[in-house]
C-alpha cells in the first residue's frame, strides 16, 4: 500500500500543486521530493500526493591540520572580539574542514558508495550550489549504471563565520519571519521573536571587512588545500576501493587543480606526496582549473609574497593601513626601503578587505538575504510579496529600505519570491550582467498581479522571445563570446530549495579573498620559484602539476565562462600523460588548432582529457539544470565516473 511504502521509506507527506510540480516539501533531512508517478531508484512509485524523496544531506565538520596564525583555535590565540565570542564562545575554533554529504539510502539503509565526488564551489558559492547536480547525478548513476554515488559539497572554512543559528531555527519552523528577524531585526526595530529569545537569545552578527576577521589574511591557498585533503581522506575511508574524484565549479576548479598539483610533503625531505595520487579523476565545471604558464617570478614578487605571509598582510587588513612584514610598522610602497629598513624582506604590504566586498553590490548581508525568502518559498513561492519588501509596523519599514547594506536590492521590482529572486539571478537581468557568477537561466518575468511581478518558470509560457535569443554559431577563433540557442535550463522552484539546505547554503558570505591573494604573481599551478627556490614550502608547494596523471573532464556552458573546449586547454597543456586504466597513453591535446582554436582536439577517453559544452547554458546552469536532452553535463560526467572506478 502507499501508506506502507511511505513508512518503509521513512517519508513524510509531500504536497504537490496538482500539476506535477512540487511546491512544498516536508521530507525532513531530504533534499527534495520527486513528483508523484516518477519511479525512484528502488523501483517504488509515489501514489497520489504521497511522494518519495530523492536524496538526503548531512553537513560535517572535521578538524583540519592547517592551523594558520591569528586564527581562533590555533594554539596561543585568545579570542577577544565580542562578535566571535557571541557566535562561538571563548572556545572558538575555526580550524575545521566542512562538507555537506548528499546521499540516497536504499530502502532506508545506507550503502557504501561505489564512488564519492567532492566538489568545491566557486566565487561566493557554498555547498548548496551542488544540491541539484547531486540529486540528478545520484539518481542517474543508480538508474543507468546500478551504482551508488555520493556527492560531497565542500565549504571553505569561511562558511563557519556565517552566523546561521537563527536560520536553522527558522528552517525547522518553516517561518521566514524568524529568519528575517534573526538577520535584520535590529534594523527593522522588531521585538526579538520568542523562538530566538528561547535560545540563542540574540540576533546574527556580521563581521566587518577589516579587523573583525583579519585572520582571514592568513588563510592562504595552501590552507584550503590542506582543508580539502582532510575531506579527501574522509572520502577514502568511505568509498569502495578509494574511488574518490575531486572537482569544482568556476573558481572552485582552481582549488581542485591546486590540490592535485600540491606536494603534501612540506619538509622537502624524502619522496613527494602528490595530491593527484589520492584521486581517480578531476572534474572542471565552468572553470579552466589553472596552468603552469607565466613568466618566472621576479625577486620582488617573491619578496612581497613572503612579506604578506609573514605578517604584513594580516597587519594591513587589521589596521586598514600599509604595513611592513612585522605587521605593525607603518609604511608606503614608495618609501618602503626606508620605512621597512632592518626588516626582511624590506617591502610594504598595502591594505585590502579581509573578504570580498563590493560596496553597494556585494555584501554579507546581501548574500544572506536570500535565506528568509527561500523559507517563504516553501509555502508561498509566487503569490505574496517577497518578505524582504514587506513593510513591518510602519510604511517603508522593510528590509530593503531599512538595512543599508541591502540598498542595491531596491533596483528589483516589487515582486513575489520567485519574481524577486528570478530577477536577481536570471541571465537576462541587470544584476547578472554585473555579477556573472550568479547568472542562471530560470525563465522570465511574468505578469504583474496585485502590483507584484510574478515569474514564468521554464515550463510555463510561452516565454517572451527576448528570453530565448539565438546568439549565433559556435566560434572558431579566440577570444570567444556567448553563442548558440539560449536555453532556460534551470527550474526556479527547484533552485529555491538550494538557498537553505540544512547546515549549508548557496552562498559564501565571507569569500576569503585576502589570504587567497597571498601568492598572487606566481603561475597558478607552479610555486617552484618560491617553495624550492626560496625553501618556502610553508607558503605554497605547487610542484606536481606536470606529473598529474589522472583523467580529466571539462564541462562548460556556451553562455557561461567556459564557452568552448579551449577554456580547458591551458590546464591540459600543464599536466602529465594519463596513466589510468581507462587511458591508452594518447596525448592530452592532439591538436590545439584543429578543427579550430576555439574547439581544439583533445585526447578524449584514450588521452584522459575530454570537454563537453552545453549549448545555451549560463554559468550556474551547469550545476542546476534539469536532466533533459539539453543537458550535456550529467551523462558525460556519469560515464566518466563509471569508467574510472577501480
Amino acid at each position: 500500500s502507499a501508506k506502507l511504502r511511505c513508512t518503509i521509506r521513512r517519508i513524510d507527506r509531500c504536497v504537490g500543486n496538482g500539476a506535477g510540480t512540487v511546491r512544498r516539501t516536508a521530507c525532513p533531512g531530504y533534499t527534495h521530493c520527486i513528483d508523484a508517478g516518477d519511479t525512484d531508484m528502488n523501483g517504488l512509485v509515489g501514489v497520489g500526493d504521497l511522494l518519495h524523496c530523492a536524496a538526503r544531506l548531512e553537513t560535517v565538520d572535521i578538524p583540519s591540520s592547517a592551523t594558520p596564525p591569528n586564527t581562533p583555535g590555533t594554539p596561543g590565540v585568545v579570542v577577544t572580539n565580542p562578535k566571535l565570542l557571541a557566535q562561538f564562545g571563548p572556545g572558538a575554533d575555526l580550524n575545521n574542514a566542512r562538507y555537506t554529504r548528499f546521499y540516497a539510502p536504499s530502502a532506508g539503509v545506507e550503502v557504501q558508495p561505489d564512488a564519492i565526488l567532492i566538489l568545491v564551489p566557486g566565487f561566493e558559492g557554498g555547498a548548496g550550489d551542488f544540491k541539484i547536480l547531486a540529486e540528478n547525478l545520484i539518481a542517474r548513476m543508480r538508474r543507468d549504471h546500478s551504482l551508488v554515488v555520493e556527492v560531497w559539497g565542500y565549504d571553505r572554512r569561511s562558511s563557519q563565520l556565517e552566523d546561521r543559528a537563527g536560520i536553522r531555527i527558522a528552517d525547522g519552523l518553516g517561518d521566514p519571519m524568524v529568519a528575517l528577524d534573526w538577520l535584520f531585526g535590529d534594523d527593522l526595530g522588531l521585538t526579538l521573536d520568542p523562538a530566538l529569545a528561547a535560545g540563542p537569545n540574540r540576533r546574527a552578527v556580521f563581521y566587518n571587512e577589516q579587523d573583525d576577521a583579519a585572520f582571514i589574511a592568513n588563510w592562504t591557498p595552501l590552507v584550503f588545500t590542506r582543508d580539502i585533503d582532510v575531506v579527501v581522506t574522509a572520502a577514502h575511508g568511505a568509498a569502495k576501493n578509494g574511488n574518490v574524484f575531486l572537482g569544482g565549479h568556476s573558481a572552485g576548479t582552481g582549488f581542485a587543480a591546486r590540490y592535485a598539483a600540491t606536494d603534501f610533503n612540506l619538509s622537502g625531505v624524502g619522496p613527494s606526496v602528490p595530491g593527484y595520487e589520492k584521486l581517480r579523476g578531476l572534474v572542471l565545471l565552468e572553470g579552466g582549473g589553472g596552468s603552469t604558464a607565466g613568466g618566472p617570478a621576479t625577486a620582488d614578487t617573491l619578496d612581497r609574497i613572503e612579506a604578506k605571509f609573514d605578517g604584513g598582510l594580516f597587519g594591513a587588513v587589521r589596521d586598514n593601513q600599509p604595513r611592513c612584514v612585522d605587521g605593525t610598522t607603518l609604511c608606503t610602497v614608495a618609501a618602503e626601503a626606508t620605512d621597512c629598513a632592518g626588516l626582511h624582506p624590506p617591502v610594504c604590504t598595502e591594505p585590502t578587505f579581509a573578504y570580498s566586498i563590493v560596496p553597494g553590490l556585494l555584501t554579507p548581508q546581501i548574500l544572506a538575504a536570500v535565506e528568509p525568502p527561500a523559507i517563504q518559498a516553501r509555502t508561498d513561492p509566487d503569490g505574496g510579496q517577497i518578505i524582504l519588501q514587506v513593510d513591518l509596523g510602519a510604511p517603508g519599514n522593510n528590509a530593503v529600505a531599512s538595512v543599508p547594506e541591502l540598498a542595491t536590492l531596491a533596483v528589483l521590482p516589487q515582486s513575489t519570491v520567485s519574481g524577486g529572486i528570478g530577477s536577481f539571478v536570471d541571465d537576462d537581468g541587470l544584476i547578472a550582467s554585473l555579477a556573472s557568477f550568479v547568472s542562471t537561466s530560470v525563465g522570465a518575468p511574468g505578469p504583474v498581479i496585485g502590483g507584484l511581478t510574478t515569474w514564468l518558470d521554464r515550463t510555463e509560457g510561452p516565454l517572451p522571445a527576448g528570453a530565448l535569443p539565438n546568439n549565433g554559431p559556435a566560434p572558431t577563433s579566440l577570444p570567444t563570446s556567448v553563442w548558440g540557442q539560449e536555453k532556460e535550463a534551470t527550474d526556479i522552484a527547484r533552485l529555491l530549495t538550494t538557498f537553505v539546505a540544512g547546515g549549508t547554503n548557496f552562498t559564501d558570505w565571507y569569500f576569503p579573498s585576502s589570504g587567497l591573494g597571498t601568492t598572487r604573481g606566481l603561475p597558478s599551478l607552479d610555486s617552484s620559484a618560491l617553495s624550492i627556490g626560496r625553501g618556502r614550502r610553508d607558503i605554497e608547494n605547487l610542484t606536481q602539476a606536470a606529473n598529474i596523471d589522472v583523467p580529466v573532464i571539462g564541462l562548460g556552458g556556451s553562455n557561461g565562462s567556459a564557452r568552448t573546449p579551449a577554456s580547458f586547454l591551458a590546464f591540459a597543456g600543464s599536466i602529465g600523460t594519463c596513466a589510468a586504466p581507462s587511458c591508452d597513453g594518447s596525448a592530452r591535446v592532439i591538436d590545439a588548432t584543429n578543427p579550430n582554436p576555439a574547439f581544439p582536439t583533445f585526447g578524449d577517453i584514450g588521452g584522459g582529457f575530454e570537454a563537453h559544452i552545453s549549448e545555451g547554458f549560463s554559468h550556474v546552469d551547469v550545476l542546476t539544470a534539469e536532466d533533459d536532452a539539453d543537458n550535456d553535463v550529467l551523462a558525460p560526467l556519469a560515464s566518466f565516473l563509471v569508467r574510472n572506478l577501480q
